[in-house]
């Protein structure tokens, strides 16, 4: 008997004619639920707009001028403007009007970019305040520690070409800074030539051997 009344049980989808799987369904299978779903919901919300327009066709439906964006505008594909065709415009005109837009975005990028700036410069400045190490010198270490042997090779090389060109800059700003605060700069040599005694004796031996 349970069968023959799951025969005539049918899919709630107006527009589908096959039965359920079982008297617990109301759909044969999810397609039909989500058709049924959305005429439902079309339904309801054309006829909040029934008492406007007569045919409740949607918000659309309300505009009475014949220039609407459905008749008198194409779509450019190419970068995703709109044209109004209906409306002449005078190429000299058109062409300050693009500049303008052009200008606007430039300097709309300029700001956004110098406010993302400033928003680092803000950040480096507060975590510097409350760490021991720089912000400047903890992304020093991690670029440090990502290098390969290739990148220090190249690195060693470009430095070392730097240093030759502009020797008598790099000497002098070590002066001023040694000129600053020398007991600083005596401990850290003393401490430098104690860790590298024997590598710079060695030197020094060769140096003394080939001359």
């Amino acid at each position: 008997m349970e069968n023959e009344v799951v025969s005539y049980l049918r899919c709630a989808n107006p527009e589908c004619r096959n039965p359920v799987p079982s008297k617990a369904r109301k759909f044969c299978n999810d397609k039909c639920r989500i058709r049924s779903n959305t005429l439902r919901n079309m339904s309801e919300y054309k006829q909040v707009y029934k008492d406007f327009d007569g045919w409740a066709g949607g918000p659309r439906g309300l505009g009475t001028v014949e220039s609407s964006i459905k008749k008198d505008e194409s779509y450019v594909i190419g970068d995703g403007r709109f044209s109004v065709d209906d409306y002449p415009i005078d190429p000299e005109i058109f062409a300050i009007a693009e500049a303008n837009h052009e200008k606007y975005v430039l300097d709309r990028n300029e700001y956004e970019a110098r406010v993302v700036l400033d928003g680092l410069q803000i950040f480096q400045q507060e975590y510097n305040k409350h760490h021991e190490k720089s912000y400047a010198s903890e992304q020093s270490a991690k670029r440090e520690a990502r290098l390969t042997e290739e990148d220090k090779a190249i690195r060693a090389i470009k430095n070392k070409k730097y240093n030759q060109l502009n020797k008598e800059k790099i000497n002098k700003r070590a002066r001023k800074r040694y000129a600053k605060n020398p007991d600083k700069y005596r401990e850290y040599y003393r401490k430098y030539y104690e860790s590298k005694k024997e590598v710079i004796t060695q030197a020094r031996k060769i140096r003394s051997e080939r001359s």
